[in-house]
C-alpha cells in the first residue's frame, strides 16, 4: 500500500490500492486522491513563492 503525507496532521496516510482515496488513520482526514494531489500542489506552490520572496529580501 502506498503512503502519503497527511496535509492535516503531517503523519503518514494511506493511499487506497485503487488510488481513489487518501485516508489518515491518525486524524481522520479523507479525500479523493486527485483532490489530495491538488491540495499538495497548492501547498508546494505556496512554499516556493514564500521561499522566493525570502530570498529576494536577502538581496
Amino acid at each position: 500500500m502506498l503512503e502519503a503525507k497527511c496535509p492535516v496532521c503531517k503523519k503518514r496516510a494511506k493511499v487506497l490500492d485503487d488510488m481513489s482515496r487518501v485516508v489518515c488513520e491518525h486524524c481522520g482526514y479523507e479525500d479523493e486522491y486527485n483532490a489530495y494531489l491538488e491540495k499538495m500542489k497548492d501547498r508546494i506552490s505556496t512554499m516556493i513563492e514564500e521561499f522566493m520572496l525570502n530570498e529576494q529580501d536577502k538581496i
